[in-house]
């Protein structure tokens, strides 16, 4: 694949605020579009869980170079920081209402931005940003893309936490847990509702998760009639390895928005 190496805009930080709670917090989102001219297509770009005191949020994903290669495509970069990172208020919540709730803001915003075309949006989450992005779709029809790296998709699946510590994180970032929080957070629940064509991604050796979890999605899709592709990455642990994935986020991305 050849890409063309267009030189990058500028970044745009926007703060907003989402209407969660009595009061609402302040979200975080940041903007790079490429120098070329019209409507383009945008690429949300959704961060994992990054450990205290280093919590950048959407900053990861322009450390990484996520925002380059978006904008070398031709395409608009966009970020959100979920709850509890970077520069967004609030309390994590694993992945719960508030963190669906910012990321469908940005969303929101992203679409009424100059220079957008909010017809072709797609968004791409890892891990936490993963299981976020796929519960959001199920209500965002209008995604074009929906791009799932190393998530969770049914919280209520006693066997899906690998590694016990991330099943203590669950219960006290959703205040002791239940059913209704599992049910919550797990897209496989709502499958029926997620029409966007799904690239899932996954180590098949993830250490943290059950890999199972991606099949299951994937099945759950394709029974219902979607578009969707799994691939799984041989040996690979919870982070696959990065230049095999960007292959297939690309080509994907590229056929979707074109």
């Amino acid at each position: 694949m050849t890409i063309s190496r267009k030189a990058a805009g500028s970044m745009r930080e926007t703060k907003f605020l989402c209407p969660w709670g009595e009061t609402g917090h302040q979200v975080e989102m940041l903007v790079q579009r490429p120098k070329v001219a019209g409507l383009r297509p945008a690429v949300m770009l959704m961060h994992g869980h990054q450990e205290h005191p280093h919590q950048p949020g959407a900053r990861w994903a322009v450390g990484a170079g996520l925002f380059r290669s978006v904008n070398y495509m031709g395409y608009v970069a966009a970020a959100v920081s979920m709850p509890g990172y970077g520069r967004t208020g609030g309390l994590p919540d694993m992945c719960g209402p508030r963190s669906q709730a910012a990321v469908r803001a940005g969303l929101a915003h992203l679409r009424s931005m100059d220079g957008v075309d909010p017809t072709r949006i797609a968004l791409c989450g890892w891990s936490r940003g993963a299981i976020v992005s796929a519960c959001v779709a199920a209500d965002e029809p209008g995604l074009c893309a929906l791009v799932l790296s190393a998530g969770v998709y049914d919280f209520t699946d006693p066997d899906v936490f690998i590694m016990k510590e991330i099943q203590e994180v669950f219960f006290y970032e959703t205040e002791l847990g239940g059913r209704q929080a599992a049910e919550d957070r797990s897209a496989l629940l709502r499958a029926d509702r997620i029409t966007s064509p799904t690239l899932i991604l996954h180590g098949d050796s993830d250490e943290r998760v059950n890999a199972g979890q991606a099949t299951a999605l994937h099945k759950r899709l394709q029974h219902l009639g979607r578009r969707s592709r799994l691939v799984t990455f041989e040996g690979a642990g919870h982070a696959p390895p990065r230049w095999q994935e960007g292959v297939e986020i690309m080509t994907f991305l590229k056929e979707m928005l074109g």
